[in-house]
């Protein structure tokens, strides 16, 4: 599971925009799955990384007014091909 403690979003929700996508390694040791091919990501190795946001709807009494998740991706190919795909729907 990403950083953010949701799910990946599906690929044709267009309310998500991708802000940044990056070659990491993180300090923590964890494990995700790939959203592309399924394989296993070790957040300690380097993996790539794709950030999205959108804007939340914003209820009574809350401050916050974006929603941010990480996805973790195993190499660049796994990223161009889920980003290639989110792009063609």
């Amino acid at each position: 599971m990403s950083k953010s403690c949701s799910p990946s979003p599906p690929t044709s929700d267009a309310e998500w925009t991708v802000r940044q996508v990056s070659p990491v390694s993180n300090w923590e040791s964890a494990r995700e799955t790939c959203p592309t091919c399924g394989d296993d990501v070790d957040l300690l190795e380097a993996h790539y990384q794709v950030e999205l946001d959108r804007e939340r709807p914003r209820s009574e009494g809350e401050k916050l007014t974006h929603e941010r998740r990480l996805l973790a991706f195993c190499d660049a190919d796994c990223a161009d091909a889920w980003l290639d795909e989110r792009d063609d729907r």
